[in-house]
């Protein structure tokens, strides 16, 4: 069965590589033994708690997936609308790196860096996200941080209304047992989508030959529902 969603693939790799280059090193030396050991269950994405602090899975420490909706936060401490200076007020530690229309954090994930993305239109937020950017020892371990991040996803949000996979290089032929390298290499895509109340959230595993990222995307349904965005973001059709 296929199905086609609005998803912001170019924006989350153009997101990863700016934060990476202009917040200093990026993340390039192979992970330590805790970094690898992604069946450890611990608290969400967080942007770093002081030493000899419990992280805590509650906004705004967490930046996705929500673990108390009843918050009403669209993502982290914030809401669609907010100005720069309001997100600023939400996160715990200053700002990584700031463009006119963007805000970006460093952050972590079960010992591993990621990259916290706040986009502005005309002063208001819309749009935020994590990414996953730090290599990893295998193309495996990629994916299950993916899998990792939709079961989570999926506990707040419930069942994605989009879950499926995606062929970029047509001919591609996709060993159904290495389906990771297949991803990491560019020729699948995988992702996983969830409709919430005024927002559409995006999970994405992809990649291109060399690197391999995961993201998870947070937009405001009332600006993915026009018709400049939905042309500017395309359309990516899911086989489920």
């Amino acid at each position: 069965m296929n199905q086609s969603f609005a998803i912001i693939t170019a924006l989350a790799i153009a997101l990863s590589i700016t934060a990476c280059r202009n917040e200093g090193k990026g993340p390039e030396s192979a992970p330590t033994p805790q970094s690898a050991a992604v069946t450890t269950e611990t608290p969400a994405v967080t942007a770093g708690p002081t030493p000899g602090q419990p992280a805590s899975p509650l906004p705004p420490a967490s930046p996705g997936p929500q673990s108390k909706p009843e918050e009403n936060f669209d993502f982290r401490g914030v809401r669609w609308g907010m100005t720069k200076d309001e997100v600023k007020k939400s996160e715990p530690k200053p700002v990584g790196h700031e463009t006119e229309d963007s805000l970006s954090y460093r952050g972590s994930y079960r010992d591993m860096i990621t990259y916290i993305t706040y986009q502005f239109k005309d002063g208001k937020l819309y749009r935020a996200g994590v990414l996953y950017p730090e290599k990893l020892a295998s193309d495996s371990l990629y994916l299950e941080n993916y899998e990792h991040i939709k079961k989570e996803a999926t506990k707040v949000h419930g069942e994605p209304v989009i879950d499926g996979e995606t062929l970029l290089k047509p001919g591609a032929v996709i060993d159904p047992d290495n389906k990771a390298e297949a991803v990491c290499r560019g020729d699948l895509m995988m992702g996983a989508q969830w409709n919430v109340p005024g927002s559409i959230v995006i999970l994405m595993m992809r990649g291109d030959g060399e690197d391999c990222l995961v993201s998870l995307i947070y937009s405001s349904e009332a600006v993915m529902g026009s018709p400049s965005e939905k042309n500017g973001s395309g359309s990516i059709e899911i086989t489920k």
